[in-house]
């Protein structure tokens, strides 16, 4: 499933790297697990501090003297930068001391879990006795490492499983676009599931970002009933919001797939904003209040790659409705 990684300064480091060959067989092996060649990648990377590790990362590989070793470090971080998520300052400023980084990633991580955080192996020696959680880049040629982080993989049919496997993307995203024709307001349909999406995305410690989080489901075709129904749904998600929380409900005519659109704001020049898309998961199967206590084999899912994710972003939450055929009702619940 889609992993956060926190990174030291010191993977980048050349200084700190006695056997050279072996630094650069580790990050092209480091390089080639997190953003593979075909496919999406599987990772998203913290951007420690507010956002202040980025800077000293970029310095660090500029600083690389060896040419080979320079272009494995400056292919993962061209890559890296497109999947950061900012983490929020929690210690002192860390400057260029790898160990003080490595504390911090392990203070983030202690407010919401990070799934790997590397450090060479002299940082390694040193945070690994004061936290068992830091890993040292001699591991990431170990596949066991790289264990459950993977564009694809087997979810089970428990809501709460299936939300823990999409926590990063309700933590860090900016907007949020859940679509499932399955939601009724009931509760032997997904609106379980809805509502628990709802809740993980606007479960965030402060420091974070807002989120604005979307809704998309089907109603008959002809809608009959209509009414009722969109009383149900909205009736649904109403009573699980806290007071001022928003969530948009798009009510359609029919689609038979299931996604989760994740993004941020992205500002253009004219200082206006728009959604920029990050990662998409296509859901084959959601899971239901019932499904937990049955025997029901895993579903797959699978992280979209680029082009699929635009094509899905562009259908379900670039135009307006008022431009979409298929649309029947856009309703703002409020809390």
């Amino acid at each position: 499933m889609l992993a956060e990684i926190a990174i030291t300064p010191s993977i980048f480091d050349e200084a700190v790297h006695p056997d050279l060959e072996l630094w650069k067989e580790q990050l092209r092996e480091l390089g080639s697990w997190m953003f593979p060649k075909i496919g999406p990648s599987p990772v998203m990377i913290s951007d420690l501090f507010g956002g202040s590790w980025k800077k000293i990362i970029l310095d660090n590989v500029k600083s690389i003297k060896d040419q080979k070793a320079r272009l494995y470090a400056k292919d993962i971080f061209t890559n890296l930068s497109k999947t950061l998520v900012c983490r929020p300052a929690i210690g002192q400023w860390p400057g260029e001391d790898s160990f003080s980084w490595g504390r911090e990633a392990i203070l983030s991580n202690n407010l919401e879990p990070i799934d790997r955080i590397i450090g060479c192996k002299l940082v390694h020696e040193v945070i690994s006795k004061e936290s068992s959680f830091f890993r040292c880049i001699d591991e990431v040629k170990d596949s066991g490492f790289w264990k459950n982080v993977e564009s694809s993989w087997q979810q089970s049919m428990n809501i709460k499983d299936q939300i823990k496997a999409l926590r990063k993307l309700c933590l860090h995203s900016q907007f949020l676009c859940l679509a499932t024709p399955y939601i009724k307001g009931g509760g032997d349909d997904e609106t379980d599931f809805a509502v628990s999406i709802i809740k993980s995305a606007f479960t965030r410690p402060p420091e974070y970002l807002p989120v604005e989080i979307e809704i998309h489901t089907a109603l008959p075709d002809p809608p009959v009933n209509s009414e009722r129904l969109i009383s149900n749904i909205t009736s649904a998600i109403k009573s699980n919001l806290m007071l001022n929380q928003k969530v948009r409900l798009v009510l359609r005519s029919s689609f038979l797939d299931r996604y989760l659109i994740a993004g941020n704001h992205a500002k253009m020049s004219d200082g206006s904003t728009h959604k920029k898309p990050m990662w998409g998961v296509a859901m084959t199967h959601i899971a239901r209040k019932q499904d937990g206590k049955k025997r029901i084999p895993p579903t797959p899912w699978n992280l979209l790659n680029k082009d699929p994710l635009m094509q899905v972003f562009n259908w379900f939450c670039c135009s307006k409705p008022n431009n979409i055929k298929d649309v029947i009702d856009v309703i703002n619940v409020i809390g």
